[in-house]
C-alpha cells in the first residue's frame, strides 16, 4: 500500500498495472563521469528541437517498466530523431538505487523514469542533470504544479508527464442517474443499497489507507507538512482540521461495516469486478484494467463534505530525467523533451490511464467520449501535490507511521489520540533518518 501512494514510479498499485519483471541485460557505454552540464540551469530564451543538436554516433539507453507506451515512444523517437534507444525493463522502484550504482561505473541509463517524491534522492546524490535547454518551454507548457514537483532548490531537473490519483470510480448499471453532492449522499444511496450479508455495498473503500483518510482530514485544514509541503517541522496530521475530518472519515464505517483489516484492496478489487460494489475509491493506475469490465464505468470526484468543504486527493508527479553520466546529453535531453510531449502525453493516458499535466491537455472536451479520465481530470482540479521534501518520503514509504492510526480510528479508537501517537511517530522516524 505504501508504494502506491508514494511511487505509484512509483507505487506498488502503479507497478502492478505496469511493470514487467526482469531487466535487460544490455549496459549502456556512457561515461563514468557525470556530464559538464550537469550545474548548468539556464536555457535559451526560446528552445526547439531543431537547434539542438545530438552528438554525432549517438545512442541511448532508456531505463522504464516494458510496457506498449515505453516500446511506442522508442519507436516514434527512432524514426523522428534517427538515434538508436535501448530500452531495458526496470521497475519504477528499482530505478534511482540502480542508477546511483550503475551510473558511476558506466552502465547507467541516459534517461529514465522517476516520481517527485524521488526528486531530491536524485539531486543529491548527482544521478541527474537539470533540464536546461527545455526549461522556459516545459515551464510554459505545463501545470504549475507539474513544475514545483520536478524543481528542486530552484532548479527544474525533470521532464514532468504525468499525474497519479484516485478518484471515485462508478458502476453505472448500479448508480444510474444517482447524485452526490456530498458525502452524505454517498452514505444514504449506501445505507439503501447495502447488502452485507451477501457482500453488496454502495461504496467500498481501503479502511487504512493515506488514500483514503487524507482527504477528510485535508478538507477540514489537516496537512502533512506546513508552508504548502515545505516546512517538516509543521506537522498537521493531528491539528483541529484532521481531527475533525477524521472523525467523519470514523462515521463511514456506517456504510461499510468491516473492520479496517477486512475493507482492504484485495477484498474491495475482488467485489467490484464481480460487479457487487456500486462504488469505489481507486486510482488511474486501474483505469486501463477497469475501463474492461463488463458493466459501464465512470469515474467522479470525491464529493464535498456536509459542511461544503472540498475533500482533495494526494496527487504525484511521474515523468523523465536525464542521467548525469549519459556520454550524449545532448541527445537524451531531446529524449526526454520528447517523452514529455504532448502526444506522448496523451499516449500514456491511452495506455495506463494516467493523466497528462501538459495545460492544453486539461480541456474536459478532449475527454466527452472517456468518462473515466474525464472524472480523473475533474479531480486532478480538487487535488494536492505530494510534497517533494524528503520527508514526505518517510512518511509515504513507511505504513507503520500514519497507517495504523488510520486502522485504529477507523475500528473506533479516538481520534484525537491516535493521531497524536501518529504525530510522534512521524517525528521520531524524521529524526532517526537524519
Amino acid at each position: 500500500m505504501t508504494k502506491k501512494i508514494g511511487l505509484v514510479v512509483l507505487s506498488f498499485m502503479l507497478m502492478f498495472a505496469l511493470s514487467a519483471c526482469g531487466a535487460n541485460s544490455t549496459s549502456s557505454t556512457n561515461s563514468a563521469q557525470p556530464s559538464e552540464t550537469a550545474n548548468s540551469s539556464s536555457a535559451p530564451a526560446e528552445a526547439s528541437t531543431d537547434e539542438l543538436t545530438p552528438e554525432p554516433g549517438a545512442k541511448l539507453v532508456f531505463w522504464h517498466p516494458k510496457t506498449p507506451f515505453s516500446e511506442y515512444a522508442v519507436q516514434e523517437f527512432e524514426k523522428k530523431f534517427n538515434i538508436p534507444v535501448t530500452l531495458q525493463d526496470v521497475g519504477y522502484d528499482a530505478i534511482l538505487n540502480k542508477y546511483k550504482a550503475d551510473g558511476p561505473a558506466g552502465k547507467g541509463a541516459d534517461v529514465f523514469v522517476l516520481g517527485s517524491l524521488d526528486l531530491g534522492d536524485a539531486v543529491k546524490s548527482g544521478s541527474v542533470l537539470p533540464n536546461d535547454y527545455f526549461e522556459e518551454d516545459t515551464k510554459n507548457m505545463m501545470l504549475e504544479e507539474a513544475i514545483k514537483s520536478f524543481t528542486w532548490d530552484g532548479i527544474l531537473y525533470g521532464y514532468p508527464s504525468y499525474a497519479y490519483l484516485p478518484a471515485i470510480f462508478i458502476n453505472k448499471d448500479l448508480v444510474k442517474d444517482a447524485k452526490f453532492e456530498t458525502w452524505d449522499d454517498i452514505k444514504a444511496f449506501a445505507k439503501q443499497f447495502n447488502d452485507v450479508k451477501n457482500n453488496k455495498f454502495g461504496f467500498f473503500f481501503e479502511a487504512n489507507s493515506k488514500d483514503s483518510a487524507y482527504p477528510f482530514m485535508a478538507a477540514e485544514g489537516g496537512y502533512y507538512f506546513g508552508k504548502d509541503g515545505t516546512d517538516a517541522n509543521d506537522i498537521g496530521i493531528n491539528n483541529e482540521g484532521a481531527v475533525k475530518g477524521l472523525e467523519y472519515f470514523q462515521s463511514l464505517k456506517e456504510i461499510l461495516p468491516l473492520k479496517a483489516a477486512d475493507a482492504s484492496v484485495g477484498v474491495k478489487t475482488s467485489l467490484w469486478e464481480e460487479g457487487k460494489v456500486a462504488m469505489i475509491m481507486d486510482g488511474t493506475w486501474n483505469s486501463g484494467r477497469f475501463k474492461q469490465l463488463p458493466f459501464k464505468v465512470e469515474s467522479m470526484p470525491l464529493p464535498n463534505l456536509p459542511d461544503g468543504k472540498m475533500a482533495p486527493v494526494m496527487t504525484g508527479v511521474g515523468g523523465f530525467f536525464v542521467g548525469s553520466y549519459t556520454q550524449y546529453p545532448n541527445a537524451a535531453k531531446l529524449f526526454a523533451n520528447f517523452l514529455m510531449s504532448e502526444e506522448m502525453q496523451m499516449k500514456i493516458n491511452e495506455v495506463t490511464g494516467f493523466l497528462p499535466l501538459a495545460k492544453n491537455l486539461q480541456n474536459e472536451e478532449l475527454y466527452k467520449d472517456d468518462p473515466v479520465t474525464l472524472g480523473f481530470i475533474r479531480q486532478l482540479k480538487q487535488s494536492h501535490f505530494y510534497p517533494i521534501i524528503p520527508e514526505m518520503k518517510v512518511l509515504a514509504y513507511n505504513d507503520t507511521i500514519f497507517t495504523p492510526a488510520i486502522e485504529q480510528i477507523w475500528d473506533g479508537a479516538d481520534v484525537k489520540t491516535s493521531l497524536d501517537k501518529a504525530a510522534q511517530s512521524l517525528k521520531d522516524s524524521i529524526a532517526g533518518s537524519q
